[in-house]
């Protein structure tokens, strides 16, 4: 009982910490929307326009600081403030309460996919720069006229998927990943940035260390959320030296000896090299089975990645290690005699289990679905790529190639026909392929659909103001424009792109008006279009 009352008290000032980092975002969110204006995404994947574009952004700055005191303290960010990591506890303390203790997952391949993330998240664009033979990108600091503003930003939402995709990515990167593989599996297979903070806990100085004696009884280990054998490592090391350690506290707070302290040790760069070899950690898996996994885990990446232009790319990690598993488990329940899903038995003595029959039904209609999504994916993938190639030649001057849009429209046709989703990139290109065509009546109801969800596009509206006046709708036009020429003035912020269009707006509404007979209106709109031009 001595070691309960403080191991309660590390969970509630760890829950505190990480209560309030999300009400920071709550107030984050509430400054953008009542301000207009806010700090940019604190979101580690915002590194990424810092190394591909070099745009320096905040998120960048994050990174960098995080990664700096890891190197000194240790993964304290990661058990103390990651909202990913609270999102898994939160998930496995209510399977706990339901009676559901998954049990954790030992792959030795999939312990390469946090590792293959990071290395095609952060080095890769600098390796395919230098094959290209491209300039590295200066770092400068940009703002939203450029499209990614770094500190400052109208567009908290930027990096945000729709609200669907939010609560699938709960549902994947919490319940089903802790289901499935165990508690904190997240961080284990899937996480780049645990694994770029992980090579700064190597050498952090700060570690749970053994301080007096040591009676092996294993309390630690069993307390450890990340599977860590924390005993073994301090029975040998006298310090933990897994840099998958979070420095959660809940091995200290086991210890009913007092013995597990944090402290500062040796850096555990070549303790924690030796470490899996000299413990002999016991995997769940064959080689085949690791194969297994290995291919279904790269074909769910291929899948689901921005499937619909939607899914993010850790909701697809997440999304990829549990069809990983899934799929397994599915392959064990036809060729082994007897499976268990805690809390399930799906199989036993070779005779299937009523939960055995309820999984190879969900586990079925899952396989429907990924082909589905696959099928989905690679017309999204290949008509993007013809999309692509046609822009790129009508940028360097050449007429559109009509065998070209066919192939676009093909692909894009098949999406809009089977896809459960359709996403509003879709009928963007669509409008785009008619208008290159010159066919604006086939354009017309894909444009109409882009201002349904976008009504402030200022751009689509001008292309369909045209279109209407083609046909002699001119009242139609008049309502289009002002639809947006309405609207308060653009700020200075909104840069010379959004400002360019909006003069163009007024523009054009000033010459239809003009041509209505509405003089003074006429007047007016230019008026506002020059003050616009010479901003």
């Amino acid at each position: 009982m001595s070691g309960e009352r403080p191991r309660r008290g590390f969970r509630r000032w760890r829950v505190a910490s990480l209560i309030v980092v999300h009400v920071l975002f709550a107030i984050h969110l509430a400054h953008w929307k009542l301000a207009g204006r806010t700090l940019a995404p604190l979101e580690f994947s915002e590194a990424m326009h810092t190394l591909e574009l070099g745009i320096v952004t905040a998120g960048f700055v994050f990174l960098v600081i995080a990664f700096l005191a890891t190197l000194v303290f240790g993964r304290f960010f990661c058990g103390w403030m990651c909202h990913i990591l609270a999102l898994q506890d939160l998930s496995a303390w209510i399977l706990r309460k339901v009676g559901i203790r998954p049990k954790p997952v030992r792959s030795r391949l999939l312990l390469f996919a946090a590792p293959a993330v990071m290395l095609y998240m952060f080095v890769w664009p600098a390796v395919k720069r230098i094959w290209a033979g491209e300039p590295a990108p200066e770092l400068r600091i940009a703002t939203d006229s450029e499209g990614w503003a770094s500190f400052v930003t109208q567009d908290l939402w930027r990096a945000m998927p729709g609200p669907w995709i939010i609560a699938l990515t709960f549902l994947a990167c919490g319940f089903a990943v802790v289901y499935f593989l165990g508690s904190r599996s997240f961080c284990t297979y899937a996480c780049p940035y645990g694994v770029l903070l992980g090579i700064a806990e190597r050498v952090a100085p700060a570690r749970i260390v053994l301080r007096g004696d040591c009676t092996e009884c294993g309390k630690c280990t069993a307390a450890c959320e990340t599977h860590i054998r924390v005993h073994e490592e301090l029975a040998i090391y006298r310090q933990v030296v897994s840099p998958a350690c979070l420095k959660s506290m809940d091995c200290v707070s086991a210890c009913p000896e007092g013995s597990v302290v944090v402290g500062f040790g040796r850096p555990a760069l070549l303790s924690s090299v030796r470490r899996l070899g000299r413990f002999g950690v016991p995997f769940d898996f064959t080689w085949r089975e690791e194969a297994l996994l290995a291919v279904a885990f790269l074909s769910g990446i291929a899948v689901f990645r921005d499937l619909y232009d939607a899914v993010p790319f850790l909701t697809t990690l997440a999304l990829a290690a549990v069809l990983a598993y899934g799929t397994l488990l599915a392959v064990r329940l036809v060729r082994l005699p007897s499976v268990r899903l805690s809390p399930f038995q799906l199989k036993l003595g070779g005779a299937m289990r009523p939960a055995g029959w309820v999984y190879a039904a969900v586990a079925l209609a899952a396989l429907s679905f990924t082909i589905h999504s696959g099928f989905i994916r690679w017309h999204e993938s290949s008509g993007a790529r013809a999309y692509g190639e046609i822009v790129a030649g009508i940028d360097g001057g050449q007429p559109p190639d009509p065998e070209r849009i066919a192939v676009a429209r093909r692909h894009l046709a098949a999406c809009e026909r089977w896809g459960i989703v359709r996403p509003e990139s879709l009928d963007r290109r669509f409008a785009s392929l008619y208008l290159f065509e010159e066919n604006p009546a086939s354009a017309e109801p894909y444009i109409g659909r882009i201002l349904a969800l976008s009504p402030d596009d200022v751009e689509w509206r001008i292309t369909l103001a045209a279109i209407l006046l083609t046909r002699n709708d001119a009242d139609d036009a008049v309502r289009t424009l002002q639809a947006v020429t309405s609207d308060p003035l653009p700020s200075p912020h909104d840069g010379p792109k959004a400002t360019a269009l909006r003069a163009s707006a007024h523009e054009m509404l000033s010459q239809i008006r003009a041509a209505q007979g509405h003089d003074l209106e006429a007047a007016r709109e230019a008026e506002i279009a020059e003050g616009l031009r010479n901003r």
